[in-house]
């Protein structure tokens, strides 16, 4: 919300009845704005916390068990060939095995990538479209509705003649926002409790990433060392 719309609203709110009724709701508006923004911005923080967890203890790990497989992988795949490969040869045969293991090399390697690149939009885009951030951005527009009902309001009535339907709109328009606040942040206290289950996900879904790629290492590694069988020694 923009700052000059609260301060617009709380000179207003001084202005017109400096010691009558409007006091407590400039009172109230200033407070329950404050700890929302208070409220949210925690939230936020502890949401960041918590995918920060996620790549550092969930994620980073996972990646380097897959690493570290597919390393082995391709260090059995050398030293199966060269227990086939009479020591200097290079005939045509030989560069063709040369160049698939170059290339699947390069390929376990991407694959690992997209495993790590894939896992990471999949969870921004579900935290940014799906879960937290569409909950908790309707919470900032709540401030500045309100304030423009009570700008409203004030500037529809006279605050002095017709103090009671003022205040009682005030009052409605106050209770309405509280009502919205609570809800807002009970929804976003439950997201954060549910981050729990999405890391599970994510974390399956990384693992069954990698897990596919090192089966597919594995499969190039056969494949190599039986083309090498075949067609070079």
């Amino acid at each position: 919300m923009r700052s000059w719309q609260l301060a617009y609203a709380t000179v207003l709110l001084a202005t017109v009845a400096h010691g009558t009724f409007l006091d407590t709701y400039q009172y109230q508006l200033a407070e329950l704005h404050k700890q929302l923004k208070t409220e949210i911005g925690r939230r936020f923080r502890q949401n960041s916390v918590l995918n920060a967890q996620l790549v550092e203890r969930e994620l980073l790990p996972v990646l380097a068990e897959g690493t570290v497989a597919i390393r082995t992988a391709n260090r059995d795949l050398l030293e199966q060939l060269g227990s086939l490969r009479p020591d200097g040869t290079t005939s045509e045969c030989w560069e063709s095995v040369d160049a698939l293991v170059y290339l699947f090399t390069i390929f376990s390697q991407w694959d690992l990538q997209d495993c790590a690149y894939d896992a990471y939009a999949k969870w921004m885009r579900d935290d940014g479209r799906d879960r937290f951030y569409p909950v908790a951005h309707p919470l900032h527009r709540v401030s500045s509705e309100v304030i423009n009902t009570i700008v409203g309001v004030l500037s529809e009535d006279d605050p002095v003649r017709n103090a009671e339907d003022v205040e009682s709109r005030l009052d409605g328009s106050l209770d309405h926002f509280n009502e919205v606040s609570i809800e807002g942040l009970q929804d976003l206290d439950e997201e954060l409790d549910a981050h729990t289950g999405r890391q599970e996900a994510i974390e399956l879904f990384v693992r069954e990433c990698i897990d596919r790629t090192i089966v597919t290492t594995r499969e190039d590694v056969e494949y190599t060392v039986r083309y090498a069988e075949s067609y070079c020694v």
